[in-house]
């Protein structure tokens, strides 16, 4: 393959209600945007990703966290959810789960439509 000249134009990637302060949290969207850039490779014309952080606590020092994420491809979309109590480990458990799509079989012919026992008939004669 030859390299082409085109600049590539940066994914549209964005999460909603991250702390940017936090390290845990500059890990964790880290982690998203190099599962979403791996994911870009088998999907070239990715629409946009995009992650909305929910975080819960109640009275207590330690936050629950809600991940949700949405993913748009040309023929469809993806949505992850995920909760946990530390968001670095939510969003490894996304990035796992978007690998499982990058490695999840196409066309799998479990899933393709066998035609029906008197459509084969029809066919022979």
């Amino acid at each position: 393959m030859k390299p082409t000249g085109e600049v590539s134009a940066p994914l549209p990637v964005y999460i909603v209600g991250l702390d940017d302060n936090d390290i845990e949290s500059s890990l964790a969207k880290t982690k998203f945007q190099r599962s979403i850039e791996s994911l870009s490779h088998l999907y070239p014309e990715l629409g946009e990703a995009r992650a909305t952080v929910k975080a819960f606590s109640k009275g207590k020092e330690r936050k629950h966290f809600e991940v949700h994420v949405l993913i748009r491809m040309p023929k469809h979309q993806v949505e992850f959810r995920e909760e946990g109590w530390s968001i670095e480990e939510a969003f490894e458990n996304i990035g796992l789960k978007i690998k499982r799509l990058m490695t999840k079989p196409r066309d799998s012919p479990s899933r393709r439509r066998l035609p029906a026992r008197a459509e084969r008939a029809v066919a022979r004669f």
